[in-house]
């Protein structure tokens, strides 16, 4: 068993009570969706743990690209296909906005 972790952009889509994730992503120029389980550290933050770190809104996540961390790990095992498992093990814009940047006006 192999593992390694990667950040990707993309549309991020959640399900916290089931553990799941999809990202639809590109790699390598072709889209791709990628599918798996969130991290148990990360749930917690979407259902509002205070132990947890900062919540994030899941209802926010899909509105706009984000970065995020996915570990994969490969799985071969003898007399079967390889297959790879993927975790959602971190969100780093996690749904928080920046600062609006003030604008300036020359007269």
């Amino acid at each position: 068993m192999e593992e390694h972790g990667t950040e990707f952009v993309g549309t991020l889509f959640v399900l916290p009570a089931s553990r799941a994730f999809e990202l639809n992503t590109t790699l390598h120029g072709l889209p791709v969706t990628l599918t798996g389980t969130i991290a148990q550290h990360l749930a917690a933050q979407f259902a509002g743990n205070d132990a947890a770190g900062e919540h994030i809104d899941v209802c926010q996540l899909s509105l706009q690209p984000r970065r995020v961390e996915i570990l994969t790990r490969d799985h071969h095992e003898r007399h079967r296909a390889p297959r790879k498992v993927h975790f959602l093990m971190r969100v780093i814009d996690g749904g928080v906005q920046p600062a609006p940047h003030e604008a300036v006006t020359s007269a």
